[in-house]
């Protein structure tokens, strides 16, 4: 992971929103079902502790103090429920940690990791993968629709999924090798997204079993009980509550989130790369096959001080040394650009700090990162600092071309954009979920959910939204 000043990356974690609805709802998904099993895990340790189940489930949904819920699983499972199908099993252990304010011995901490590895390995296998391939499909997928210049940043998952794979979008690695005919460079491609997915998820298995150890551990030198212990797993918080401890489940799941941001983002941007290996790999004897990307998107400093920065694609089997990005380096003159991208290129091992500057330009280029390399004709088109976008270059017309809508709802989609109850009072609506909120409650309810997208919209009961959105909403 590329180093990043801690005040910069807590600042500006917030800013960064994919402006691509698929990649976006993928990721939304993810996180939320990474951070429901890490719950789980910490809910069954809580209940071997010694609180009840309704007690453990309680002070996990809840910040205390403000009894502040944490996440809302169900609305996002239930929002994507005909994409995904993933459940997460109860979590519980027989062997008591607490032991009477005794630790545990070195056996005793051995089982109960691999009790955590066996669930952690189950649940996360499978899921893994999917993300990988399908971030990395999506990130295909943009491709093709710029190519055929269609509208595609406003299509759902549900709407790729279905209208341009039938349902039935790879899932696993074997499947795409099986269906699809992908060259070498893009199984590498992919092969690499997934092992470095792959090895962030193992990472946080380690860091669950280290901060329960270390939680359990503390708790018993300070002579605290085991439903205090418990209390500590899931917060740790001063008066301002402000989150004081990385072993809690709570900072695991904003650590997560991180993870999940940069990851899904830069399997998306290899998959979307992937799309032009050949013109890349041509370029290399016909210079006029090279295909330049601008650099738009990301709203810190560093993105808007490196937009509009123009690069090259090159293959990675020529990148011999990957800390080096000069295409002069690489034995290639480009009177327009001497920056190199591939796929893979990350600014892993790169500080970026008041007084050391190693970022490279890559998409994701930091943590939470979700810029993008927009492809342009340097032949047709320009880029607009303006817009942060590449544009057609202006040509004098008689008339304005009609434009064409290319965009396709299929009646499955139309009718799941309907208004709908949840369970739970919140409405579905246009693949988003609504809550209802008293007038007095919006304006507070609306700047939690601009600090978390995942959360549901608030609607004010007395706007018309509310009798549009709740109104029309059917209960089934």
């Amino acid at each position: 992971m590329a180093t990043i000043d801690k005040e910069f990356e807590e600042k500006h974690q917030k800013g960064e929103v994919q402006d691509v609805k698929y990649i976006r709802e993928l990721n939304e998904f993810w996180d939320a079902y990474m951070f429901a099993l890490i719950n789980e895990i910490y809910v069954g340790i809580g209940i071997n502790l010694g609180l009840t189940s309704k007690e453990a489930y309680r002070l996990a949904k809840n910040k205390p103090g403000k009894l502040e819920k944490a996440d809302f699983f169900s609305s996002v499972f239930d929002k994507f429920k005909k994409v995904f199908n993933y459940k997460i099993p109860k979590f519980r252990i027989e062997k008591k940690l607490y032991n009477k304010g005794e630790p545990l011995t070195p056996k005793q901490w051995d089982k109960f990791n691999k009790t955590i590895d066996d669930y952690w390995k189950k649940n996360t296998e499978k899921i893994t993968e999917d993300m990988a391939v399908k971030g990395f499909f999506l990130g295909k997928e943009t491709t093709d629709y710029r190519r055929e210049k269609k509208p595609y940043k406003n299509k759902s998952l549900y709407q790729v999924e279905f209208d341009q794979y039938g349902g039935k979008m790879p899932e696993s690695l074997s499947q795409v090798y099986k269906q699809y005919d992908f060259k070498t460079a893009e199984k590498r491609a992919l092969n690499t997204s997934f092992s470095n997915i792959a090895t962030e998820v193992t990472k946080t298995n380690n860091e669950i079993k280290e901060a329960i150890r270390q939680q359990i551990q503390t708790g018993i030198d300070n002579n605290k009980t085991s439903v205090q212990i418990a209390s500590d797993l899931y917060w740790e918080v001063q008066k301002n509550q402000n989150l004081v401890n990385k072993y809690t489940s709570e900072a695991l799941r904003k650590n997560w989130y991180r993870i999940s941001t940069t990851e899904t983002a830069s399997v998306y941007e290899a998959g979307l790369l992937s799309g032009y290996i050949d013109e890349a790999m041509e370029s290399l004897k016909d210079p006029s096959r090279a295909q330049y990307f601008v650099f738009t998107g990301g709203s810190c400093k560093w993105c808007l001080a490196h937009q509009g920065s123009l690069v090259r694609l090159v293959p990675a089997e020529i990148v011999t040394d990957t800390t080096r990005d000069s295409l002069k380096s690489m034995g290639i003159k480009d009177p327009n650009t001497d920056i190199a991208v591939w796929p893979g290129k990350n600014n892993i091992g790169f500080k970026e700090t008041k007084n050391v500057h190693e970022w490279r330009v890559c998409t994701p280029a930091h943590p939470y990162n979700v810029a993008t390399l927009s492809p342009i004709n340097l032949e047709t088109q320009v880029y607009n600092p303006k817009t942060d976008r590449v544009e057609e270059r202006q040509k004098k017309e008689k008339y304005i071309p009609q434009q064409v809508d290319y965009s396709f709802k299929s009646p499955q989609e139309v009718e799941d954009r309907k208004p709908v109850y949840l369970e739970s009072g919140l409405v579905r609506y246009n693949n988003n979920i609504y809550e209802a909120v008293e007038p007095q409650q919006y304006k507070q309810k609306k700047e939690e959910w601009l600090n978390n997208p995942q959360l549901p919209i608030p609607v004010d009961k007395n706007s018309t939204d509310y009798k549009a959105i709740f109104g029309n909403a059917k209960r089934v």
